[in-house]
């Protein structure tokens, strides 16, 4: 039996240690940093989503946390408006729900996406993504029966899991942790597979996608399906989190977010988004502790800072040391 190359059981050694670590970090660290930590992690799902789309798939999008938002009002609507509590159903319905607003939203959207010289301008398919946002923050601060309008969807309790078990915010934690984790395999196992090298064709030439076959526009329109549903499950998470979901988390601004997320990590690396996520959280709360008025300062300052200088991405930098600290050893 043929046995795996030594640079693979390294990577599948210092994941294993990276999971270990992270498991085990709630008994050596203060609650509020592991609710950060919580936070790191269902942000990093939340640009690992974008990315499906934006590195693999080659479609940058400016209106991605209309996903985010609609799974989050959509679980936090279920639970308070409904009465269904079950975190499973919720976390289901709440999907499908995500993805019909995806599948429908897609359709306009790739209008504008064409190929070739008889294309529409690129920057339409932006505009566009940024209408879809905005368009829902405003349906929801309309709907303020349902959705609790402008001061937002309030009162979200910890999930129920079923089974009388009881949620707390550590348990809470291991729960974002096994979801972030499940939905990364699926991912990975998603863009390494044979549809996944097929975006990789279309990002790169479109044309000859076509010319050997492939209908490039039913494969972008679905990533953009299937980056939307964990773009779901992120605000699912996020709602749980928080407690209350806000019409800003619809909107641009939030999307920022994402967009950051992923420049800073990373289209090209897969674990960008994640360690992009640790950054982010990071710095965004420090600047709460002594800058809090100066937010939008500094969350600029990082986006211009990370095309300055790290340009590639921290997940890049990452994988240049890894391979510059197993140069030369046997494979």
């Amino acid at each position: 039996m043929r046995r795996p190359p030594r640079s693979s059981m390294r990577l599948g050694l210092a994941i294993l240690v990276i999971a270990v670590i992270v498991l085990l970090l709630p008994l050596f660290i203060p609650s509020f940093v592991g609710s950060l930590v919580t936070k790191m992690m269902i942000y990093a799902l939340f640009g690992m989503s974008l990315n499906i789309i934006w590195g693999y798939a080659g479609i940058p999008s400016f209106g991605h946390a209309a996903f985010f938002g609609v799974g989050g009002y959509a679980a936090g609507i279920l639970i308070l408006k409904v009465g269904i509590s079950n975190f499973w159903l919720n976390m289901l319905l709440a999907l499908i729900v995500t993805a019909v607003i995806a599948a429908i939203l897609g359709v306009p959207a790739f209008r504008v996406f064409g190929v070739g010289a008889g294309a529409a301008n690129p920057i339409y398919f932006l505009l566009a993504t940024i209408a879809f946002g905005e368009i829902l923050s405003r349906v929801v601060i309309a709907l303020r029966p349902v959705t609790g309008g402008s001061t937002g969807l309030a009162g979200i309790p910890e999930p129920d899991l079923g089974l009388g078990f009881e949620m707390t915010a550590g348990r809470y934690y291991y729960l974002v942790f096994v979801i972030l984790a499940i939905c990364l395999y699926i991912i990975y196992r998603i863009v390494n597979s044979h549809y996944g090298y097929a975006l990789r064709g279309i990002h790169d030439n479109e044309r000859r996608m076509q010319a050997l076959g492939y209908n490039t526009w039913l494969y972008k329109y679905t990533s953009w399906i299937i980056a939307g549903i964990f773009g779901g499950v992120a605000g699912v998470l996020f709602a749980y989190f928080g407690g209350i979901m806000a019409p800003n988390n619809l909107a641009m601004i939030t999307s920022d977010i994402a967009f950051l997320l992923v420049i800073m990590g990373s289209t090209t690396v897969f674990f960008g988004p994640l360690v992009a996520s640790v950054v982010y959280v990071g710095v965004e709360y420090v600047a709460s502790l002594y800058l809090p008025d100066r937010w939008p300062l500094i969350f600029g300052a990082m986006f211009v800072l990370t095309i300055m200088i790290i340009p590639d991405g921290l997940g890049v930098w990452i994988l240049r040391g890894w391979r510059r600290l197993f140069r030369g050893s046997p494979a």
